[in-house]
């Protein structure tokens, strides 16, 4: 499923950033695919990816 629609990126590539790079903000996910958010409804999105994983480490 895609995550942001204008980017191409899907939830499979943000997990992969996540877990590769354990980012501290949605900015380091794009840096690393090298884009930007586009049109922003995405970031929300992203945030809570990075947040879950969070809690789940945390565990």
């Amino acid at each position: 499923m895609y995550v942001c629609n204008c980017n191409g990126l899907t939830q499979r590539q943000v997990r992969e950033a996540i877990s590769k790079l354990r980012p501290q903000d949605p900015g380091s996910i794009y840096r690393y695919y090298d884009c930007k958010p586009q049109c922003g409804r995405c970031v929300s999105d992203v945030r809570q990816m990075l947040i879950k994983e969070r809690e789940t480490e945390a565990a």
